[in-house]
């Protein structure tokens, strides 16, 4: 455990207007200097606020505001812990291997290598990034052919030119009949063209949020919005759940409390839980949004991806006049084509256009049109049909190879959630299997607040072309499951 004095003497040291921010930025410096070492126990709140001089309370705001910086890690029953330097395995894929054959796919056996207890390296199976069977996208040199061969010259030599921010008219078109296809409630030439989800989240955020209001979102919720709203300057409110999403009584207390600017949903399908939030739950929380005047940020990117059963409302459709709606494309046509449709309030399309020119002038016209192709001669419907199926089969292996161990799963979702048996925590379990050589998502790397709710593992089920190596895979899944974690000294 670290000692006090240090803790003084960066505590001291860190240029922070605000007490909690300066244990928080303590506790960085001290990690990025290595007085502190992954895995390694902090002082309990108590403990430290004595040394320190401050409040239990301001050391416990400055231990969550670390963890919300993926700094440290808070176990139940047992203190907080500097987090281990891991990868992000929302951001960036494994690089393939240089023996891979060409026949194999960029995902089929990562580079990144990982220690084995008798010190060799192998290969790491990725089961973090969710990677939705790139392998079935279709084929660019088909789609770029037709393109040449169809558009007339003023047209290919405009997708050369500089464009509105917002996107060509006809590109816009497109959008909107994908944006519908998602379930958003649209019509004509509505959604701004954005370089993939992750920018028009980036967008909504710069352009509707201010520097210190507040962002709630679910206990688990997709970690990029926290990496965003902490370099953004915007706080985020976790909000409790259920087996059904937020809850609404939780977000009205969160809201009670003051400076809540907007909430961030996934209602069809959650990541990493896999979440679908059912029509009462969303007309009570759009009921919520609208008695505190909430922006509502929908943004369910893997919605197309699971069969609900029936259509279930989007907010977009329940409250469009508070509701940016994200239909997103690279889960459907490739991660690499970035394309995006955002579908704001009228009041809100001018200031986000100016955003979008501000970030980066505009979207490529050229994967504009490439994205618009797909979506109006029905390849992005048949090439969604396809991954819907190999989904179905991938599901169904996992449900088999992991049967009695509390395996969350949707028929045809792009990944499944895994439940841990104490006393695993995600973090043990992730460091366990990359062991084994084997990549997964902790679902710490979820969390939005500072205390955990639950253990698990998100296994991604795209990131393996090769079926019998996704067997493989899941097979080392469930003989950690029956292995003991290592005690933290």
């Amino acid at each position: 455990m670290p000692d006090f004095q240090t803790f003084i003497h960066l505590y001291e040291e860190a240029a922070q207007p605000c007490r909690y921010q300066k244990v928080a930025a303590a506790l960085e410096a001290g990690i990025e200097q290595r007085l502190f070492l992954p895995g390694q126990a902090l002082p309990t709140q108590r403990a430290l606020a004595a040394a320190l001089g401050l409040t239990v309370g301001t050391v416990t705001h400055g231990y969550a505001e670390a963890a919300r910086r993926g700094l440290v890690t808070g176990v139940t029953g047992r203190g907080t812990f500097v987090r281990a330097s891991r990868p992000d395995v929302d951001v960036l894929p494994p690089a393939p291997s240089p023996v891979d054959g060409p026949d194999k796919g960029p995902f089929a056996c990562p580079r990144e290598t990982a220690e084995t207890n008798d010190g060799d390296s192998q290969p790491l199976w990725n089961l973090g990034f969710i990677a939705p069977f790139e392998h079935l996208n279709p084929a660019l040199l088909d789609g770029l052919s037709h393109l040449l061969s169809t558009l007339p010259p003023e047209e290919l030599a405009a997708l050369q030119s500089y464009q509105r921010p917002g996107g060509m008219e006809k590109h816009r078109e497109a959008g909107a009949r994908w944006a519908r296809r998602c379930g958003a409630a649209v019509s004509g030439q509505e959604p701004l063209i954005c370089a993939g989800s992750q920018h028009a989240l980036v967008t909504i955020l710069m352009s509707l949020c201010s520097p210190g209001e507040r962002i709630a979102a679910e206990t688990l919720s997709y970690p990029l919005l926290r990496q965003l709203a902490w370099r953004l300057r915007l706080n985020l409110a976790s909000v409790r759940t259920d087996a059904s999403g937020m809850l609404p009584d939780a977000l009205d207390q969160v809201c009670r409390n003051g400076g809540v600017r907007a909430v961030y949903l996934m209602p069809s399908c959650r990541n990493p839980t896999l979440t679908c939030m059912p029509e009462t739950r969303r007309r009570d929380l759009a009921e919520v949004c609208r008695r505190h005047d909430l922006l509502i940020i929908e943004d369910d990117v893997f919605a197309l991806a699971v069969d609900t059963g029936r259509a279930l409302p989007t907010f977009s459709a329940l409250t469009p006049e508070r509701t940016c709606f994200i239909a997103a494309t690279s889960e459907i046509l490739g991660g690499g084509l970035r394309v995006a449709y955002l579908c704001p309030p009228q009041e809100y399309r001018e200031e986000l256009e100016r955003t979008i020119s501000y970030t980066l002038s505009m979207v490529p016209p050229l994967m504009a049109e490439l994205a618009s192709q797909w979506i109006l001669d029905g390849t992005a419907d048949r090439v969604l049909e396809a991954k819907r199926r190999e989904a179905a089969a991938r599901n169904l292996l996992a449900q088999e190879l992991l049967d009695g161990c509390g395996l969350v799963s949707r028929r045809t979702g792009f990944f499944c959630w895994l439940p841990l048996p104490e006393p695993w925590t995600g973090i043990q379990f992730a460091d366990a299997a990359r062991q084994q050589g084997l990549l997964v998502a902790e679902g710490e790397h979820f969390l939005t607040g500072h205390a955990a709710q639950g253990h698990g593992v998100r296994l991604a089920l795209g990131g393996i072309e090769d079926r019998d190596t996704l067997a493989e895979a899941l097979r080392t899944v469930v003989r950690l499951l029956d292995s003991r974690p290592a005690v933290r000294s």
